[in-house]
């Protein structure tokens, strides 16, 4: 018997039956049956009554009868499933005192007692003494399951309704009784829960109802979550919804029984749906939860839905003529009615709004990594997605995303290093669907906020190269993203109307004065060093000259006031002839120092930034 190689067998059986193995030879065949009966099965028939599921249908006190009859059902699944495994334990375990338990509960008046017994064959040798031969209470077991309709069983164990019925029919098996043989009754559909057994109480509208204690046995939608079962009450759908939930730690924070009334009204709507109504799927439900928790926490959905509720109460008033306060806050009736908030977000296009602001201050901020990338986890050559960006513009305070800064903190002297934690370290999108939105969104963002700094490298590249007799295409195909990113740091692309070929000219300039500056501060540094060893007086410094009054200074009004002024060192900005003024674009967003920690999906987007689409 080799225990070890059968999957699915509890860590107590293996060890028992190797144990029972390694000394078989030196026991004796009832020694042997002895442990087999008592210490294993019994032992195991602990573990699972004290494991096992028990559904919160039969938790009330009046239904303890019932429960009893299901858990008997439950167990003795159990049990066969053990003799099936070891075939060599089943003669000790039909003879176990479980079963007793078991005829006793299915048959409590001892209706079918009779059939424990069977009559053998008479004797050809004339004898009229025949024996009767009592058979296992695993048997009269299978006896009275094989004559019985087993819903009928479970719900009315103390009479003998639904024993020795005809007309019996098998029924798929369920998660935790098994097969089940139904009578004509119960084989209807949604008659009763597939996973309680319970039954479903004819005229439930009219009386359940009113006494707050609903079953709601409805067809099942969910097969992934009980497969082969027609149909589920109420408590078994909340049962297993709030088992899921406690599963994973994503799933509590998304569906927090303890802030039920601050919850997004979509999932209250959906949970409320599914446990009452029985419509969809358990992970439907959470894929919800997941993106309206994802949705209010990092964006602002919850704020624009308010505002988006106000407006409507507005021009609702102002329509029928009575008066509005704009003091006046949101009544809970028009936080909780879910067809007005379905309209809201979906038909007034809300959540589409909160998702391209969402993606709008991601780019702003200098964090250029599409959703698409944190989804499936995609890096350049393994290098960390994140690096650090700068602003073209800091002088500019009305050019600055501010938004992902804490509460109270000012970044004035530009020391904080963006993009914040508050943007890199937000989590990426629960649900692929969302994903994907949020991808889309993050692309369209990306195009509408560079699109119009990389028109003006465009001009400025078709400028130059008209200049130069160079065929602006060629340059243009051998710039790589690291040069694109250069040129978007540049301050000047940031303004419209910018004469390219005077601001080279003048940059140009500038280098050579610098240059020549330059070299003539070494000049003068060598020339005094050689003149530094004399220490004879000058004969121009003789004594009347020392004792003359000299001159007084320059006013020096003009010089004071280019030296106070910040921008007096800063070059003008060269105009094109074909615009009036240079302006500068907003919005101006954070830029990376760098490319090498953007991957796949992120340089896609940046490269789809591109004046011909």
């Amino acid at each position: 018997m080799a225990s070890s190689t059968i999957p699915n067998v509890p860590d107590t059986l293996r060890v028992v039956a190797n144990d029972t193995g390694a000394d078989q030879r030196n026991m004796s065949t009832s020694l042997k049956g002895k442990i087999a009966r008592i210490l294993i099965a019994t032992h195991y028939l602990l573990d699972v009554s004290a494991n096992g599921l028990c559904p919160h249908t039969w938790e009330q006190p009046q239904r303890w009868p019932q429960r009893f009859a299901f858990t008997t059902l439950r167990d003795a699944r159990e049990i066969e499933r053990i003799m099936g495994l070891f075939p060599t334990w089943r003669p000790h375990l039909e003879h176990h005192l479980f079963w007793n338990k078991a005829c006793a509960i299915l048959d409590p008046l001892g209706a079918l007692n009779h059939l424990s017994v069977i009559q053998p064959p008479a004797s050809t040798a004339g004898s009229n003494n025949t024996v009767l031969i009592r058979v296992s209470m695993y048997q009269h077991y299978r006896t009275l399951m094989g004559v019985s309709c087993t819903v009928c069983r479970v719900n009315t164990p103390y009479n003998a309704e639904g024993l020795a019925v005809s007309n019996l029919k098998r029924s798929p098996p369920t998660p935790y009784t098994g097969a089940l043989t139904l009578c004509k009754e119960h084989r209807k559909g949604a008659a009763f829960c597939g996973v309680c057994l319970r039954e479903a109480p004819r005229g439930e509208l009219e009386e359940e109802y009113t006494h707050g204690v609903p079953v709601c046995c409805v067809e099942n939608e969910d097969h992934q979550t009980w497969p082969e079962v027609e149909a589920t009450c109420r408590q078994c759908r909340a049962q297993g919804f709030w088992a899921r939930v406690n599963a994973r730690p994503h799933y509590r924070a998304a569906v927090d029984g303890t802030r039920w009334a601050t919850l997004d009204w979509e999932t209250r709507q959906s949970i409320e749906t599914f446990i009452d109504l029985g419509e969809g799927t358990i992970q439907d439900v959470l894929q919800i939860a997941e993106e309206k928790h994802w949705l209010r926490s990092f964006t602002k959905l919850g704020d624009m839905l308010q505002q988006a509720l106000a407006a409507s109460r507005f021009a609702s008033r102002a329509e029928s003529g009575e008066a509005y306060n704009s003091d006046e806050e949101l009544s809970d009736d028009d936080m909780e009615d879910p067809e007005m908030l379905s309209l809201t977000e979906d038909a007034g296009g809300i959540r589409e709004l909160a998702i391209n602001d969402w993606a709008r201050n991601r780019i702003l901020d200098g964090h250029w990594i599409s959703p698409a990338d944190e989804w499936f986890n995609y890096t350049n050559h393994g290098r960390p997605r994140l690096a650090p960006a700068l602003h073209p513009c800091p002088w500019n305070r009305r050019a600055v995303y501010e938004g992902a800064l804490e509460d109270g903190q000012g970044d004035e002297a530009q020391e904080l290093q963006h993009p914040r934690p508050k943007t890199h370290l937000a989590p990426h999108p629960p649900t692929y669907a969302l994903c994907e939105q949020t991808y889309r969104a993050f692309t369209r963002q990306m195009r509408e906020i560079l699109l119009p700094p990389m028109r003006n490298i465009v001009r400025k590249l078709k400028m130059e190269c008209s200049a130069d007799g160079v065929d602006p295409a060629v340059k243009a195909v051998r710039m790589s993203v690291e040069d694109v990113m250069r040129e978007l740091r540049d301050e000047a692309v940031w303004y419209n109307g910018v004469d390219w070929l005077g601001l080279r000219a003048q940059t140009q300039a500038r280098i050579e004065e610098r240059r020549r500056a330059k070299e003539k501060d070494e000049d003068d540094s060598s020339s005094s060093s050689h003149s530094g060893g004399s220490h004879t007086t000058s004969p121009v410094l003789s004594t009347t000259t020392l004792h003359t009054t000299p001159s007084p200074p320059p006013s020096g009004k003009e010089d004071e006031a280019v030296v106070s002024s910040p921008m007096a060192a800063a070059p003008p900005m060269l105009v094109s002839p074909t615009f009036k003024a240079s302006e500068l674009l907003r919005p101006i967003p954070y830029v990376p120092v760098t490319a090498e920690h953007m991957p796949q999906y992120s340089v896609d987007a940046f490269a789809m930034v591109s004046p011909r689409r």
